[in-house]
């Protein structure tokens, strides 16, 4: 079984091991504290992490590579039985391990099996029926006529082309799909745009913003296109060597600094001369986006 298969029956296979108490909230997860080691490992992946994920948030989670993302997402997955601190997710969310219920979400994770072999319609049902078999509410038909639409917006080859002969932005697309497919109210995203082209990243910008507002979902999605994410992020966190550094809403990145955008069809230079003729001291320069700003000045990027 490939690693991917393995990953989503072990989750499965441990949602019964544990109970934890029921509470109603604002936010999908709560992880307090939670700090993690690898064993053999020297230095903590994760470390005394506080963070507060919103009910139908779009949650830009940060950090450079290795800084202990992924890791986060795999213990609230329930990858991870041991370790300190305390995780608090929402009915609906929660399964009976107290980690993230497997039939509430659709993830996309780095590295997932290809499966060359295998159509692109024989790929997404062999993974959907990991939930089919175990929602008794499942419905057959809907679910197929989500995947053809899913598939459609998604602008993929014919459902019977092979895992194999697919590029490398369709086969992330297939990822996507399937990951999407049965009905989630919480999307685990690791690079969801990676090896697409600017035209495949918007639509699938576009695809989760509507996601959200027609199924109010909530996403938890990291990736290094900080410009593009802003466009639809609610809130962030970014980590750095298994710390949180910074979190909080995006519209408030605004207020943090004396910064302004000035939509205007004068050149930068007239920009510049109108201010100082008016006796105003200012550093105009064109500016990259909030959130990647925060970013690189949080990380010293």
């Amino acid at each position: 079984m490939a690693p991917l298969a393995q990953d989503i029956e072990k989750w499965f296979a441990f949602a019964d091991r544990f109970s934890f108490s029921i509470f109603t909230l604002m936010f999908a997860i709560k992880v307090q504290g939670v700090s993690f080691t690898y064993p053999g490992a020297p230095v903590k992946a994760l470390a005394s992490v506080n963070l507060e994920i919103p009910e139908g948030s779009f949650f830009a989670l940060l950090g450079p590579n290795g800084a202990g993302k992924t890791t986060l997402l795999r213990l609230l997955c329930g990858r991870f039985a041991k370790f300190s601190g305390s995780l608090e997710i929402a009915d609906g969310l929660r399964g009976k391990n107290g980690f993230l219920d497997a039939k509430a979400c659709g993830i996309l994770l780095e590295n997932p099996g290809v499966y060359p072999k295998l159509s692109i319609a024989e790929y997404v049902d062999y993974f959907v029926g990991f939930y089919a078999a175990r929602n008794p509410e499942w419905n057959e038909s809907a679910a197929r006529e989500r995947i053809a639409t899913l598939a459609k917006k998604l602008e993929l080859p014919d459902s019977a082309t092979r895992m194999g002969k697919l590029s490398l932005g369709n086969r992330q697309k297939v990822q996507l799909l399937r990951a999407m497919a049965p009905s989630p109210k919480l999307l685990i995203l690791d690079e969801p745009v990676a090896n697409l082209d600017p035209m495949a990243r918007e639509t699938v910008w576009s695809l989760l913003a509507d996601w959200r507002k027609d199924e109010g979902g909530t996403a938890i999605v990291c990736s290094h296109i900080l410009a593009e994410m802003e466009e639809e992020a609610t809130d962030y966190a970014i980590i750095d060597r298994g710390q949180l550094l910074k979190s909080g809403r995006v519209a408030d990145l605004a207020g943090e600094s004396a910064s302004f955008k000035v939509d205007s069809a004068a050149s930068l230079e007239q920009i510049r001369a109108a201010l100082a003729a008016a006796g105003i001291k200012a550093n105009v320069t064109p500016s990259a986006s909030n959130l990647a700003n925060v970013y690189r000045e949080t990380v010293g990027a």
